[in-house]
């Protein structure tokens, strides 16, 4: 599996974007000769329309509907996509499709749900042995995306630098930091409340880590941002300010921590923030794989979080060891690893790990 290692990309939005597209070349080309069995394409495909008419159309439903949010409220992440495209060599519509696909997949229908749960862990200073923040993360996807994992280095000269993990097509970030310490994760959740702007958060983020040097500025410009789709972000910082937003289009509670720790799933614990979810008592039906029908929709995010509460349970600090062992967890024996904080199930799996110290 050919897979792209940790890049730099430095000079303006635009620059940086066509460095990207030329180190992702290849990998892109591969994606879109791919695309159309790809599971969760296929899942949002009705069932009698042929797939390269399906693609032209998402194509053009995409450049309809990302351009003009993106290109008016996100001027410098625009000049990043056109970058992008010029260094792969495909049109900003091919791109901004692309793009589209990392809210599709959270936001088309609960069939696609089960593609996409993760586990995020935040830690003040006095819940480390080290005493200093620490924020990790697994990120959980589609089994076939693994192969456009990309790690970079943004170097800008208009913003902060940032170090994350993203995938190729995307030009922004799924997790990551910036030269200040602010870090973030970002986890899917299951809102149901219609976006006003189509920006997605990977977009969103990367602006955010380019602009903010804390937490708090970043509770800030997440709640004020155009966006779209649901997450539950998870901040912190290098004074040790950690927090879970629960953040869907057009809705945002944020959630404190704990006894000095944070855990985050997929699924919303505010009273608030519940109003605007697919309820707990949903069950997988439809398009959703066989195997999953009858089980409820939340019910993998809530025996993560169980879980992962259960293993962090006492008075000792924990250090990264601790950390990587609840990251690898695979529950009890006779659990099935799509309900399991480490997933290797056919529908998605556990793709990378990270954890941050800002």
């Amino acid at each position: 599996m050919e897979k792209v290692a940790l890049q730099t990309f430095s000079g303006s939005h635009y620059e940086i974007g066509v460095q990207q597209g030329q180190a992702v070349s290849k990998l892109l080309q591969k994606a879109l000769a791919q695309i159309q069995n790809f599971e969760a394409i296929k899942q949002m495909k009705p069932k009698l329309l042929p797939a390269p008419v399906f693609l032209a159309v998402a194509k053009r439903r995409a450049d309809r509907l990302f351009r003009n949010d993106i290109f008016e409220h996100y001027p410098k992440q625009a000049q990043r996509l056109k970058g992008l495209a010029e260094g792969v060599g495909v049109s900003v519509a091919t791109i901004l499709f692309m793009q589209s696909i990392e809210l599709l997949i959270g936001q088309k229908s609960e069939s696609n749900y089960h593609l996409q749960p993760c586990t995020s862990l935040g830690f003040r200073p006095e819940r480390t042995a080290t005493e200093e923040t620490i924020l990790a993360k697994n990120f959980d996807y589609p089994t076939e995306y693994g192969a456009f994992h990309l790690t970079c280095l943004a170097k800008p000269t208009d913003g902060f630098q940032t170090l994350g993990c993203t995938m190729a097509p995307l030009s922004g970030i799924l997790e990551g930091m910036n030269e200040h310490g602010l870090a973030v994760t970002r986890n899917y959740t299951y809102a149901t409340d219609k976006p006003e702007h189509f920006v997605p958060f990977s977009i969103v983020l990367q602006e955010m880590l380019e602009t903010c040097k804390n937490t708090n500025e970043a509770l800030r410009f997440i709640t004020q941002a155009k966006r779209a789709g649901s997450a539950l972000l998870t901040f912190a910082d290098a004074e040790g300010n950690i927090k879970v937003v629960e953040i869907s289009s057009n809705h945002v509670c944020v959630r404190d921590d704990a006894g000095g720790q944070i855990i985050a799933t997929n699924h919303f614990d505010t009273p608030e923030m519940q109003k605007h979810e697919i309820p707990h008592s949903a069950v997988y039906s439809g398009k959703a794989p066989k195997a999953l029908h009858g089980i409820r929709v939340h019910e993998s995010s809530e025996q993560r979080l169980k879980r992962a509460t259960e293993l962090l349970r006492g008075k000792t600090k924990v250090d990264e060891n601790k950390i990587v062992t609840v990251l690898r967890d695979h529950g009890r024996q006779s659990q099935p690893s799509m309900m399991t904080i480490c997933r290797h199930s056919e529908f998605g799996s556990t793709l990378r790990s990270t954890i941050s110290y800002p």
